[in-house]
């Protein structure tokens, strides 16, 4: 017999059941962003890999030991590609070609401008380096000592001017954006320094320097 107070025939009025528990895994209330559960930070770490593309202007001179000299100066163009890996995070350690070529530079031979010659030349060099990145900044420092070499061509690839292998240095300062997890762009400054030996001529000594603007591609 019903209690009093509900007609004949019908029960207690029926009550919503309790909401449904979350199934198990990850899921999580609407709304709710549990810590760490984001896409991971971009890191300095791991394999690293730095293509660079630019131009700029590249000087070398050479004298021997009674004053003579020659001078080899013109706009460049500058390739490098560095491969490593990171030992600390944001410090990097890794082995470095690059080279600066240019196309029909201007030659000056005992103080006398010889214009412009049908020929090519290049500074190019390879060796350790090192690059260090602040953060949050994304900004870089790289240095690489290289062991150096210059060469230059007449227009059928004959050899003018030849130096033995040298020591110099290339320094980056750059600075990038990144465009995915591991991919970052950006731009540098770039200064290749270098003295080398004639391989010819012992008496003569070779210095090169050359000043570029870069874009690089980055992978780490």
């Amino acid at each position: 017999m019903p209690p009093p107070g509900y007609a004949p025939g019908y029960g207690p009025p029926s009550y919503p059941p309790p909401p449904r528990s979350y199934a198990p895994g990850n899921y999580y209330p609407p709304g709710y962003t549990p810590v760490g559960a984001g896409p991971p930070p971009n890191l300095h770490d791991g394999f690293y890999l730095r293509l660079h593309l630019g131009g700029g202007g590249t000087h070398v001179s050479g004298s021997d030991a009674f004053g003579d000299s020659v001078k080899i100066s013109g706009g460049s163009v500058s390739f490098g590609i560095a491969l490593g890996g990171a030992v600390t995070p944001n410090l990097i350690v890794f082995g470095n070609l690059f080279i600066s070529g240019l196309g029909m530079p201007d030659v000056s031979i005992g103080g006398f401008a010889a214009g412009s010659s049908n020929s090519s030349a290049s500074v190019g060099g390879f060796g350790p380096g090192v690059v260090y990145y602040l953060e949050p900044f994304n900004v870089y420092f790289s240095g690489t000592l290289g062991a150096m070499q210059f060469e230059m061509d007449d227009a059928n690839g004959k050899p003018i001017y030849q130096t033995e292998v040298g020591i110099g240095c290339q320094i980056l300062v750059g600075k990038e954006w990144w465009v995915s997890q591991d991919w970052g762009l950006g731009v540098a400054g770039e200064f290749v320094g270098a003295s080398m030996k004639d391989l010819s001529d012992h008496s003569i000594t070779w210095s090169a320097t050359a000043f570029s603007l870069l874009f690089s591609a980055t992978y780490n």
